[in-house]
């Protein structure tokens, strides 16, 4: 989700309540090093702090928005830094450390459903390919630095962690392989049998209710494409 659309996610909770099972709901919000440059990122942490919100926002920074490194983003010690000055708990993990991001999100998750607020996690990453296929990444990166970083495989590591204490063999790992091919082969075969949805679903669930605007919207999709969206 989007950092400013979870805190408005979190504050509904009390609707969820009334709804069904709603009273551990915690809203996580993805964002990258990038996006907390923007105006948006900073309004949300404001008002997830104010409003006490049970919401994690996870940035994972892979050291580039495109070719814009960190450096020329931030002056802060760190992007975790930056929830101090919204009175919210920022923590610095290392993102290709599988295990601590699991303990230090899981403990965030604690802290928003009993009810103690937001917490902003900063997991240190790398974005080993280009941008995009457009993107020649040669030109503001040394391979040096791309190669220092290969040598802290995520995958890896948790492999070798696993090995070590004893979780993890060849049996084990055949297994999870299999499993994985097989859940990865039934989400192709139901996704290739879904219909799409209605072209007007783009407009629902947007607002508990509907704009002007959206309705104004929805009523000309509906005038240019008939009541089946064709």
């Amino acid at each position: 989700m989007h950092a400013p659309g979870d805190p408005g996610a979190a504050r509904s909770r009390p609707r969820l309540r009334r709804a069904g099972p709603g009273e551990d709901t915690v809203a996580l919000a993805f964002v990258g090093d990038g996006a907390t440059s923007e105006g948006d990122f900073h309004e949300a942490l404001n008002f997830a702090a104010v409003f006490h919100l049970p919401v994690v926002f996870f940035v994972q920074n892979n050291q580039y928005a495109i070719s814009v490194p960190v450096s020329r983003q931030t002056a802060a010690p760190s992007l975790a830094h930056k929830a101090v000055g919204y009175g919210m708990p920022g923590v610095l993990v290392d993102g290709n450390d599988a295990a601590a991001v699991l303990s230090v999100v899981g403990e965030a998750a604690r802290r928003a459903r009993e009810g103690e607020g937001p917490t902003l996690v900063e997991a240190t990453t790398y974005r080993i390919d280009a941008h995009t296929n457009a993107d020649d990444a040669t030109r503001y990166r040394p391979d040096e630095e791309v190669t220092g970083w290969l040598g802290r495989d995520p995958v890896a590591r948790l492999a070798a962690y696993l090995t070590n204490t004893g979780q993890l063999n060849v049996d084990v790992e055949a297994a999870v392989a299999a499993e994985a091919e097989d859940l990865a082969a039934d989400l192709r075969t139901r996704l290739v049998a879904e219909v799409p949805p209605p072209p007007e679903e783009l407009f629902a669930h947007v607002y508990h209710r509907p704009t002007q605007r959206l309705r104004d919207q929805a009523a000309r999709l509906r005038a240019e494409t008939g009541p089946d969206g064709s």
